[in-house]
C-alpha cells in the first residue's frame, strides 16, 4: 500500500465535488456537524490555520470497490469518482456549503434543533486585533434574522446590501469576485476607518485565503479493501491533545519553577467537590473563570483560550483566592433554587460567569445588600436558562459580556438590561419538546421545588435538608403506560407538563395507575386530611380536582397556563404563544422542529 500527499486549494476541491470527482463511500455516516463546529472551522480557515489533512482513496481507472455517493448537498452527476473521501467528510462538506454559492447550510443547534444558517464576517472586527477574534464570524437564519449574540447591532440582514452597510461580507463571497468587489465598495464608502479595515482585511485575510491549501493523503489504487478499512478506523480514532491547562502549566513553570499548577488545582478541586452542584466545574472551566475575573479587573472580561494563556501567575493566584470563596457562594445561590446536584444544573457553563459576577459585586461595598440587586441577578440567571443561551459550546463571548453588563446593571451604573436578558425569548411550544436532556426540563423541576412543591407521600418540602433522604426526581403525573392506554396525545404525555418533583419512594407507589387510583394510597401514607393533602398537590402548580378525577385534558390545559406563568415571572417578559392545538408537534420550538 502506497500513498502520496498532494495539496489542493479550496476552489479546486469545490470544483472536484461539483463534477463528481470527489465522492463518499456509502459506508460513511451522513453530515452531522452542528452550528458551533461549523463556525469554529470557518474561523480557523480565515485565520489561516491548518484544518488537518483529508484522506482519499485513488479510484481513477479502477472498478468501484465501494458504492459511492455525493457529499451532502452536492449534485449527483452519475459518474464514478476519481477520489473516495475516507476522512474529512464533515470538514469538507462544511467548507463546500459555507465558502461557495449562497453559503447556506442545513444543520442543527446544540439542542439538536434543525436549523439553516448563512455565515458572515464583520470586516472591522476581523482586523481589530492581530489575531482575528472568534466573534468576527456570525450567522443568520434562512430569513436573515441574526442568530449570533456577538454579531453587529442589527436584527436582520436580508440581503447583501444590508450586510455591506454594516461592514460585513458573506463568507460564501470571499473566494470569488463578489468578495473582492465588496471590499472595494467598503473601501470607497467614505468612511475612513472602514476603508482602512477593508484594506487590512484584503491583505491579512482575503489574499491568504485565495492560496489556502488543504493537504490530501491519497492512498494508492492498489490498496486492499481490508487495508482501507483499517486506515479508515485509525483515521477516525481520537488521540490525546494538550489542553489549555497543560499549556498554562508550562507558562507558569517558566515564571516560577516552584509553582505547580496541578497541585494548586488539586486544592481548588477539594473545595469545589464539597458542593454537588459544582461537579461539572473542572480545571478548564475554573481557568475560564480566573481569566474572566482577571480581565474584568483590567476593564473588559474575556475568557477565551488566548486570554487564559495570557494570564500572569500573580493574576492567577489573586483570582483563584477570590473564586475559591465565590464558587461556594454560587453553590448557595443554586441551593436556594433547589439545584443541589450536578444533574440538576440547567447549564453548567453559566456557573462560570455567575461566579465572576458575584466576585466582582462582593468587592463593591453594599452592592449585594438589597433585594433589587438579587432580583436582577436572578432574572439574568433564569433568562440565560430559559433562553438556553448557555447550552452551546460557543459561550466565551457571552460569558465575558455578561460579566461586564450584569455587574454594571446591578451596580446601577447603567439602566440598560444585559444582552442575555434582552435576547431571551421563550416559546410555548418548547414546553412540548423539552425532554430530560434539556436545561428547560431541569429548570422547571427546580422552579417547582423552589416555589414550595412538597412531596406527596411525606408532605415535606424539597430542600438541602430533605434531598438525601427523599432522592427526588422529575416523574410523570399521569404514568406513560396509562396515557398510552387511555388515548392521551403522545406529545402531551411525554412533555414536561406531565412531570412533577417526587421522592423516589413516592414515585414507586404510582405503579402505572391513574391519579384517581394512586392518590388515595399516597394520602393514607401521608396521614394528611383532605384539605391538607390537596394543598400538597396544589403546591406543584396543579389543580387537585383534575387529578382526583383523572381529567387529563383539564390537567394539561391548566398546567400549561401555570408553567407559562412561571416562566414569564422568571424571565420578566411574556412567553410567545405558538402552539397549534390541532398539531401539538408543530410550532417553532415544538417536537417536529428537532432531530430525533
Amino acid at each position: 500500500m502506497g500513498f502520496t500527499t498532494p495539496s489542493f486549494d479550496l476552489t479546486d476541491l469545490f470544483a472536484r465535488i461539483e463534477r463528481g470527482d470527489i465522492q463518499l463511500p456509502d459506508f460513511q455516516r451522513h453530515y452531522a456537524w452542528d452550528e458551533d463546529r461549523i463556525r469554529s472551522l470557518i474561523v480557523t480557515v480565515l485565520r489561516g490555520y491548518p484544518v488537518g489533512a483529508l484522506m482519499v482513496l485513488d479510484t481513477r481507472n479502477e472498478p468501484m470497490r465501494f458504492r459511492p455517493r455525493p457529499l451532502t448537498g452536492a449534485p449527483n452527476t452519475g459518474v464514478n469518482p476519481g477520489l473516495l473521501l475516507l476522512d474529512g467528510q464533515q470538514r469538507l462538506t462544511t467548507l463546500y456549503h459555507c465558502f461557495r454559492g449562497e453559503g447556506r447550510v442545513n444543520t442543527k443547534d446544540f439542542r439538536n434543533k434543525k436549523i439553516t444558517r448563512t455565515f458572515y464576517v464583520d470586516v472591522r472586527k476581523a482586523v481589530a486585533n492581530e489575531l482575528m477574534p472568534d466573534e468576527a464570524v456570525f450567522a443568520v437564519n434562512q430569513d436573515g434574522m441574526m442568530r449570533s449574540h456577538f454579531g453587529p447591532d442589527l436584527d436582520r440582514i436580508p440581503d447583501r446590501a444590508t450586510a455591506l452597510e454594516a461592514g460585513c461580507i458573506p463568507v460564501a463571497d470571499l473566494l470569488f469576485e463578489d468578495g473582492t468587489k465588496a471590499l472595494f465598495e467598503l473601501a470607497a464608502s467614505g468612511d475612513a476607518e472602514l476603508a482602512d479595515a477593508a484594506v487590512a482585511f484584503h491583505n491579512r485575510i482575503l489574499r491568504p485565503l485565495a492560496g489556502y491549501d488543504i493537504p490530501i493523503i491519497r492512498l494508492s489504487r492498489e490498496t486492499e479493501r481490508a487495508g482501507v478499512g483499517q486506515v479508515f478506523a485509525q483515521a477516525n480514532s481520537s488521540g490525546l491533545q494538550m489542553d489549555v491547562f497543560d499549556l498554562l502549566t508550562a507558562v507558569f513553570a517558566s515564571e516560577d519553577e516552584n509553582f505547580h499548577l496541578a497541585d494548586d488545582w488539586a486544592e481548588t478541586e477539594k473545595l469545589l467537590r464539597r458542593h454537588g452542584a459544582l461537579d461539572a466545574i473542572g480545571r478548564t472551566e475554573f481557568l475560564s473563570a480566573v481569566s474572566l475575573l482577571a480581565t474584568s479587573l483590567r476593564g473588559h472580561a474575556s475568557g477565551t483560550r488566548e486570554d487564559i494563556l495570557s494570564l500572569s501567575l500573580p493574576e492567577y493566584k489573586d483570582a483563584t483566592k477570590t473564586l475559591r470563596v465565590t464558587m461556594a457562594e454560587v453553590a448557595s445561590f443554586l441551593s436556594e433554587r433547589c439545584i443541589l446536584s450536578h444533574d440538576q444544573v440547567p447549564f453548567s457553563k453559566q456557573i462560570v460567569p455567575l461566579s465572576v459576577i458575584l466576585a466582582r459585586l462582593v468587592s463593591e461595598p453594599g452592592a449585594l445588600s438589597t433585594q433589587e440587586a438579587w432580583d436582577k441577578i436572578n432574572r439574568w440567571f433564569w433568562s440565560g436558562v430559559f433562553g438556553e443561551l448557555y447550552g452551546s459550546s460557543a459561550v466565551a463571548q457571552r460569558s465575558g459580556r455578561d460579566v461586564d453588563e450584569v455587574v454594571a446593571w446591578v451596580l446601577g451604573t447603567t439602566d440598560v438590561e444585559p444582552k442575555t436578558v434582552r435576547d431571551t425569548e421563550f416559546r410555548e411550544s418548547r414546553l412540548l419538546s423539552a425532554d430530560s436532556t434539556t436545561g428547560i426540563f431541569k429548570a422547571l423541576d427546580a422552579l417547582l421545588m423552589a416555589r414550595g412543591a412538597r412531596d406527596w407521600r411525606t408532605g415535606r418540602v424539597f430542600d438541602k435538608n430533605s434531598f438525601a433522604e427523599l432522592k427526588p426526581g422529575f416523574f410523570p403525573v399521569f404514568p406513560l403506560a396509562w396515557c398510552e392506554k387511555n388515548g392521551v396525545d403522545p406529545v402531551l404525555a411525554a412533555s414536561v407538563l406531565n412531570r412533577t418533583p417526587m421522592g423516589k419512594r413516592t414515585e414507586v407507589v404510582l405503579e402505572g395507575r391513574s391519579p384517581q387510583r394512586y392518590l388515595p394510597r399516597l394520602q393514607s401514607k401521608s396521614i394528611l386530611d383532605d384539605a391538607d393533602f390537596d394543598a400538597v398537590l396544589a403546591s406543584h402548580e396543579i389543580d387537585p380536582t383534575t387529578l382526583h378525577t383523572s381529567d387529563w385534558e383539564g390537567f394539561f390545559a391548566d398546567r400549561r397556563e401555570r408553567f407559562i406563568g412561571m416562566v414569564e415571572y422568571a424571565i420578566g417578559k411574556p412567553v410567545i404563544r405558538d402552539v397549534n392545538e390541532n398539531d401539538l408537534g408543530g410550532g417553532d420550538e415544538g417536537p417536529n422542529a428537532f432531530v430525533r
